[in-house]
Formats: structure tokens, sequence, C-alpha cells
């Protein structure tokens, strides 16, 4: 339950085990304070709240029942003014802290003994041991048995070159303030961001050949270009243009702009170096 229900259990017990004396009681929560002081003179009506209901019910009965005259009083908490009230108000806070804390277990030490003997995968340790995807790779890659059994991992929809001119993204991007020439298609080196634009009045299969024609002649013959499934990239004539260089074309996942995420990221540092000038 909440804070507040254990603070009126607590007064609760109070008036029961302190019935048949005179009692003051001294509390912090005004929530307390102020539902015992208006509680001797109300009516209780059901609430949706079970548990509360029964706590009201049984502090009302033991208010109802006492002879001897009782005192409430509120003090505003972790204050350092001096007095014997605030300094039993803190031997009582320190009361209700906990003495002692469990040590919480170790969970990578867990997650690493259990590899050791039952080899789960990574994706395994992160949901049996609520690991983060970082902690439980870890653990796997240090295993001397599963090091060489285990599947490279794949390289993704946006994988880079290893070196220059192995991989290329390529797309097109509209600037409308270049008019009839709008239409900007920019090639990126994969492997050192080395990037070539090109104004063009379309987008069409000549408009990418005719590109890419100038970014071979500034930056070189790339070994494979990676484009989105875009008509003028899977034209006949893009093809042939490509298998005529000896270039490889691979394809992104359709309707996936993720895939093209490094030229994607180049449009928008073309198009704010152009918003500069």
């Amino acid at each position: 339950g909440s804070a507040q229900l254990v603070e009126l259990r607590t007064i609760a017990m109070a008036f029961q085990w302190f019935s048949q004396v005179p009692l003051n009681l001294i509390t912090d929560s005004a929530y307390v304070a102020d539902i015992t002081q208006c509680l001797d003179c109300s009516l209780l009506k059901e609430v949706n709240n079970v548990a509360l209901l029964s706590l009201l019910k049984t502090l009302w009965c033991a208010i109802q029942a006492r002879v001897h005259p009782y005192y409430i009083l509120h003090i505003h908490s972790h204050t350092s003014l001096p007095g014997f009230i605030t300094e039993g108000n803190a031997r009582a806070d320190m009361l209700a802290n906990p003495a002692w804390v469990a040590p919480q277990p170790d969970k990578i030490a867990q997650a690493k003994a259990s590899h050791s003997f039952f080899h789960q995968s990574a994706h395994t340790l992160q949901k049996q041991f609520h690991l983060t995807p970082t902690e439980a790779w870890d653990i796997v890659s240090t295993c001397a048995d599963c090091h060489g059994l285990t599947a490279p991992l794949p390289s993704g929809v946006n994988p880079r070159g290893l070196k220059a001119l192995q991989l290329w993204q390529t797309d097109v991007t509209h600037i409308p303030e270049f008019g009839r020439f709008k239409y900007v298609h920019l090639s990126i080196d994969t492997f050192f961001s080395a990037m070539w634009a090109s104004a063009h009045t379309g987008e069409k299969g000549r408009d990418v050949i005719g590109h890419w024609k100038l970014a071979f002649a500034v930056l070189g013959v790339p070994f494979s270009v990676k484009t989105d499934n875009g008509p003028a990239y899977v034209s006949q004539k893009t093809r042939q243009f490509l298998h005529l260089w000896g270039v490889n074309h691979t394809l992104g996942i359709p309707h996936s702009p993720t895939g093209q995420a490094i030229v994607e990221r180049a449009h928008g540092t073309l198009k704010c170096v152009f918003n500069k000038q």
C-alpha cells in the first residue's frame, strides 16, 4: 500500500494500545494529523479503497471508545530547530529507516556463470538476467567456447566500406532554390565520407547516369553502389551503365528510409551548407 496507509495504520495501533491512558500524539505527517483531528466528529461513507475504509473505521472506533483525553500535534519533518519534540521525531525517523539493506546480487557474475555452463545467446542472457544488450553481448563475445561457433554479426542496413571506393550510397534530394536544377543527386563514400553532388533537371535514369559520370571522374570508380528502389535506379539503362563500369549495385529495403541513412544525413549536411551561403 501507500505510505499514507502505513502511517494511518500506525496511528490506529497507537490509539488501541494506549486506550486506557491520556495520549499525546506527535507526527510529521500532515495527512495523519488532519484526518485524525477531523475524524472525531465525522461520518464515514463508503469509499472505493477497501483498505482505507477499514483503517478509517478502526481509527474511528478507537477514538469513539476513548474515555481519556488525547492531543494530536503536527511538526515539520527534517527541521533543525532545537527541542525535545524535534529530537523525538528524529529518533522516530531513524527507527523507521532500514538499519541494514541486503546486498544486491551481481547480475553480471550470475550471467557469466550461467553462460559458462549453458552457453545461452546474448538475447537469452539479456532477457533472463535483465541485462543491457551491450552487457549480454560482452559476455558472449568473451566466451572462448562460443567465440569460434558464433555467427558473425549482420552488417545491418547501413554497412560501411572498409576502404576507399569500396561502397557508396547514392540518392537524390530537392532544393527548390535551384529552379530547374532543383534535383540534386548526391553520392557519398561510406568509408571516409567524401561526397559529390550535382544538380540536374530531373531524377530519371539519364540524370543518375550523368551524376555518376561526374562522380567517377572526381572520386574514382567504386566497387559497389547502394541505392533505394526508385525507378531511376532499377531501370534497364542504369543496370547496363553500372555493368559496363564493373560496379556492383545493391538495393535497399523497400519503403525504408533508414536503409539510406548515411546519404540521407549527407543531404542534411549539404542543405545546411547551402543555407549558410
